[in-house]
């Protein structure tokens, strides 16, 4: 009888500590739901600052590209003037020669 009654002491005592276990165990669980609704709240924030950084990036590169774009249009117009004047001045001399 007394070997029972220290079996069932012994059974008591393994069951407190498996249920303080699983106690442990279901607050670790709680904690890693909370960590993963946190991960994904984190992803959500990382994927649109992405696309905020990539729109910027595309501005930047528009910006940066205007000065370029600028210069070779007045590039393009001072040399399209220079040949002007001096088509017009040969011709200016041609028309000076045969009208003498």
């Amino acid at each position: 009888m007394q070997d029972i009654n220290e079996r069932v002491a012994s059974l008591e005592t393994n069951q407190h500590n498996i249920f303080h276990q699983l106690d442990e165990v279901k607050a670790e669980v709680k904690d890693i739901h909370s960590l993963t609704a946190s991960v994904e709240k984190i992803a959500v924030q990382m994927d649109s600052t992405s696309k905020k950084v990539d729109k910027i990036d595309l501005r930047l590169d528009e910006i940066e590209r205007e000065p370029s774009d600028n210069y070779k249009y007045y590039k393009r117009v001072i040399i399209g003037c220079v040949l002007t004047g001096i088509v017009g001045a040969v011709l200016g001399a041609l028309l000076a020669l045969i009208i003498k």
